[in-house]
């Protein structure tokens, strides 16, 4: 309470070493060495918690894997890549739907040149959660191929979870940058109605652009996407947090293993993360678009968005 985390980081030891089955000094010591990013010893501590009962074997398992994955971001940060990489795969097979773990144990696998590993650990990954990181991972695999041959490649992750929102954005930006429009616009279906938020909005204005449409129509896209929801994110599912990256504990509460990758409640929603608007879009495109987000003022805006009965005070 006082704020000295040293001195109560000792104490818990301490508790713990007395008695190691109490279930509340096994929760505050792993709290303790979550916050103090002593991942070696929350492995320890979680290990007791599972061997004393206070703790299923599956959400262990879990748990040990985003200890695993911290642990692993630990050591890369220290310049020891072989043992950050063997942490980084142990965190993927400890829990391989671990979408930080799934793209970090691929990274791995790129650098020791194994492709089709990577692969191999990021389609699993998808099959359980469709997540813009793991297609980026998977473009790494192959950063020089060109845009038709990205999408064939891309086949083989985009057959899994087809209608996924995701998945759907994904093909829609491939076929962008192959300058395929009207196949992007197919593969975006019905998603600017159905789901819409402001990164389909904003490929929807890029599709419209590519197939020669006014100004007025792309603009009217891009509109829409100023003043739409920003799509999913991570979220803490203890106190709604909103995260711009994956944390092993809430930065807010600081509750462990709490992030989830989904759709804010509308009132939490903040801007994009750079991760979210994935870089496969033709740079021309963008520059395009973003000229056209320059150039509506705030007036322009209301407008649209009065034409759409949209306007929000």
């Amino acid at each position: 309470a006082a704020g000295d985390t040293d001195k109560a980081l000792a104490l818990a030891k301490t508790a713990f070493a007395l008695k190691p089955a109490h279930e509340e000094t096994q929760d505050v010591l792993l709290k303790l060495q979550a916050q103090g990013a002593d991942w070696k010893g929350a492995r320890e501590t979680l290990k007791a918690k599972l061997k004393h009962g206070s703790l299923p074997r599956d959400v262990h398992k879990r748990r040990d894997a985003v200890l695993a994955l911290s642990e692993a971001k630990g050591v890369l940060s220290e310049d020891s890549g072989i043992d950050g990489q063997e942490r980084a795969i142990e965190a993927n097979k400890l829990s391989p739907d671990l979408i930080p773990a799934a793209v970090m144990a691929a990274k791995s696998y790129i650098q020791q040149g194994k492709p089709r590993y990577a692969a191999r650990v990021i389609s699993k990954a998808w099959a359980a959660r469709p997540h813009p990181d793991l297609a980026g991972a998977f473009a790494e695999i192959v950063p020089d191929e060109t845009p038709d041959k990205r999408i064939k490649r891309f086949r083989a992750l985009t057959k899994t979870n087809p209608n996924d929102p995701e998945t759907k954005m994904l093909l829609a930006e491939l076929n962008i940058a192959a300058e395929n429009f009207p196949d992007a616009r197919r593969a975006l279906g019905d998603l600017v109605e159905t789901q819409a938020d402001a990164r389909a909005l904003t490929i929807m204005a890029a599709v419209e652009r590519g197939e020669g449409a006014s100004d007025t129509v792309v603009k009217g896209w891009l509109a829409r996407a100023l003043s739409a929801p920003r799509g999913p994110q991570w979220v803490c599912d203890n106190c709604q947090h909103i995260h711009a990256e994956w944390t092993p504990t809430c930065d807010n509460c600081g509750a462990l293993d709490t992030l989830s990758w989904k759709r804010p409640p509308q009132s939490e929603v903040q801007a994009l993360s750079s991760a979210a608007m994935l870089p496969l879009i033709v740079g021309a495109i963008e520059e395009k678009s973003e000229e056209a987000i320059a150039e509506i003022d705030d007036a322009e805006i209301v407008d649209m968005n009065a034409a759409d009965g949209q306007v929000n005070s």
